[in-house]
């Protein structure tokens, strides 16, 4: 019966998801396409508030599960946020929390009608591992410098994909290259429990468990980039141990 009842949830809160973006906000983001002085903008806040209405109804529709979100990660401007990625809820949570939000997504999405139109106009960066300082890859950096200046928050999770098992991969150093190059300060946030409530291999939502989502800031790096001897591996290598010790102590 549980299993029943997880299958109707899940189908009610991703119906939602995609009716949202098939039909509810297409009255939204010809607007914004229209009048809109800077789309991208305009196009992550709609994102943002679609997103935090998904939120909204997952808490009433799974009140087992909880969410811990502090103010000090709500409140956080002009950064680039480091995170690590248990669960595929991970981006649309951190969507939901900030309104001018930029992110790394894989290149092969750019290429889906109609969702890499919005992709590409709401000014998420392909990634471009190989490309790091490529023509293309250097236009992305300055729009994503001046994002960063504007208040906007660039999140990204080093691993490059989700963890199966908790467990951390190896950083991709890149992300600490684009804050290198933006000069700006990085701060490292913990996800936790995201993989409770939506299972990696599984379709449905666990709605039966009894769950907290954590989220908490474990480390605010504010690198001297101009110093002699700073190192873009050095720095992804201790932020990768620091998540690890914190994860080892959850």
């Amino acid at each position: 019966m549980s299993n029943v009842y997880n299958f109707l949830i899940t189908s009610l809160l991703w119906a939602y998801f995609l009716f949202g973006y098939l039909f509810l906000l297409l009255f939204l983001f010809l607007p914004a396409f229209v009048i809109s002085n800077n789309l991208s903008a305009a196009l992550q806040n709609i994102n943002h508030v679609h997103l935090r209405c998904f939120f909204a109804l997952t808490r009433v529709l799974i009140p087992r599960t909880k969410f811990k979100i502090p103010e000090e990660v709500r409140e956080l401007r002009s950064c680039v946020i480091v995170c690590n990625h248990i669960s595929y809820l991970d981006p649309i949570l951190l969507v939901s929390l900030f309104p001018r939000h930029l992110t790394i997504v894989k290149r092969t999405f750019f290429k889906v009608p109609v969702f890499g139109w919005f992709l590409k106009n709401t000014g998420y960066i392909p990634s471009a591992p190989n490309e790091m300082m490529g023509a293309a890859m250097i236009n992305n950096l300055e729009a994503i410098k001046k994002h960063l200046v504007d208040g906007g928050i660039l999140f990204v999770f080093p691993e490059g994909t989700r963890s199966r098992n908790g467990r951390l991969a190896d950083f991709n150093k890149g992300v600490f290259s684009i804050a290198r190059y933006c000069k700006a300060p990085i701060k490292l946030v913990l996800i936790k429990n995201t993989d409770v409530l939506f299972r990696p291999g599984y379709f449905s939502f666990n709605t039966r468990a009894f769950n907290k989502i954590k989220m908490g800031i474990i480390g605010s790096l504010e690198p001297d980039y101009k110093k002699y001897n700073f190192s873009v591996a050095d720095i992804a290598q201790n932020t990768q141990k620091l998540f690890e010790k914190n994860l080892l102590q959850s």
